[in-house]
């Protein structure tokens, strides 16, 4: 139950808030976040993880295993969509490695999971920023590819947060078209499972394209 909530807010917050009113988003993310935590913090006696500093969460993330894998990806997932949010903000700056390392650890756990939504995170994560905020142009790219291998280009917020952050972060115009034709071209139902995601994609990137003189 605890995941389906954390899934929940954060679908929510990311697909229909977040462009129209970002604070409460935020607020939505950090309840599908602290939802998620809930499930991976059911011993009483074990440190709240956000509280960590890194080096102790990352020890601390050795013990997690297969089972807490939504736990995993939901807490990552909701709290990256804050981070982004936010980055305006010290504690958000000071919490992206934390969140890196969650992700990191679902990765590792399983990188299918969720329509291979740890690589297509760790492609929004690098993709979206600059170095010096902790991108990575060529992690970002290698994740970006390796999630549409998995999703046999069918998940089409792929593409559009592809062209959203790698493509306009390093001023791929190319890039950019190429992805935001595809998801313009490809019919929502190639994904059966994911449908209203992929008409949420074609929303997004319809208000993407429209932006493009100002981002290129």
């Amino acid at each position: 139950l605890l995941q389906t909530l954390a899934e929940g807010f954060c679908s929510y917050a990311f697909s229909f808030v977040e462009e129209v009113d970002p604070q409460r988003a935020s607020r939505l993310y950090l309840r599908g976040r602290d939802y998620a935590l809930r499930a991976l913090e059911r011993d009483p006696l074990a440190p709240k993880l956000p509280g960590l500093n890194l080096d102790l969460l990352n020890l601390e993330l050795l013990r997690f295993g297969k089972d807490d894998l939504p736990g995993l990806f939901w807490s990552a997932q909701c709290w990256g969509g804050w981070l982004t949010l936010n980055l305006h903000n010290p504690e958000a700056f000071a919490d992206i490695s934390k969140v890196e390392a969650l992700m990191s650890k679902a990765l590792e756990l399983d990188e299918s999971f969720y329509h291979a939504g740890p690589h297509l995170f760790l492609g929004t994560f690098y993709g979206s920023r600059s170095r010096l905020l902790g991108g990575d142009p060529e992690k970002a790219r290698r994740h970006f590819e390796r999630n549409l291998e998995l999703t046999e280009n069918r998940f089409l917020l792929t593409h559009f947060l592809y062209a959203k952050t790698y493509a306009v972060q390093n001023q791929d115009r190319e890039l950019f078209d190429r992805l935001i034709d595809t998801v313009f071209e490809t019919p929502s139902s190639v994904f059966p499972q994911q449908r209203l995601a992929n008409e949420v994609a074609k929303l997004k990137a319809e208000n993407l394209a429209g932006m493009v003189d100002e981002l290129f």
